[in-house]
């Protein structure tokens, strides 16, 4: 089978749009802050989802006594164990990714989670050989909405970013890919279906929407 693609590479973050990564978060940051006696509403966290920054902003809006670091470090490893017990991914993202890499279709990941988190989370699922970039929030220093993490994993894949699409869920993130200057498709969860989206190209329920013709074009 041969095809003429629509696009030379496929672009995913991860938490939201491959795994359903975004309960892990937000649940080790509440678990965290109530040891401190503080709640967490979820309203706040959806502001900062997919963001390399939030504990930073987390604690100048909650006003919290303690700094960044400590809270980010003891989130760490609930994060870490919550990732441990992945066990599926979001409804059509494994079928998607293995057809399109069927297809030679060049695939990356950028994800603002840590390398290890995504590493573990990747072979969980059983497509972490699928992808031939994976790009982190371990290896950028300006996270989501700044253009960095989704430039980097197109120059790896040796494309033209305005050749890739991406596919995001959080408004920080579609907003990255615009800025590299990429198609972006915009999955909606439960944690992002009440938040505005900023246009982006195509909005999905699931990824069990997306054709592989939508991606590569005509298939022969």
């Amino acid at each position: 089978m041969s095809s003429s693609s629509a696009f030379a590479a496929v672009i995913f973050d991860m938490d939201g749009v491959l795994v359903d990564g975004e309960p892990i978060y937000y649940g080790a940051a509440s678990k965290v802050l109530a040891e401190d006696g503080y709640t967490f509403p979820l309203d706040r966290y959806k502001r900062y989802m997919g963001t390399k920054s939030g504990w930073n902003e987390f604690v100048e809006d909650l006003g919290l006594p303690r700094s960044s670091s400590y809270y980010r470090d003891r989130c760490d490893k609930l994060i870490a164990d919550g990732y441990l017990s992945v066990e599926s991914g979001l409804p059509g993202a494994v079928d998607l990714v293995q057809g399109l890499r069927e297809l030679g279709i060049p695939l990356a990941v950028a994800s603002s989670s840590r390398r290890a988190n995504v590493e573990t989370c990747l072979n969980r699922l059983g497509i972490a050989d699928d992808f031939d970039a994976v790009v982190t929030g371990s290896d950028i220093t300006d996270g989501k909405p700044a253009p960095d993490i989704y430039l980097r994993a197109a120059g790896l894949l040796g494309v033209f970013p305005s050749q890739c699409l991406a596919i995001e869920d959080a408004p920080a993130g579609i907003r990255a890919a615009q800025a590299a200057g990429m198609t972006c498709w915009a999955v909606r969860t439960d944690y992002t279906r009440d938040l505005p989206l900023p246009n982006p190209d195509r909005v999905l329920e699931s990824l069990e929407q997306v054709d592989l013709a939508d991606i590569v074009g005509v298939l022969a």
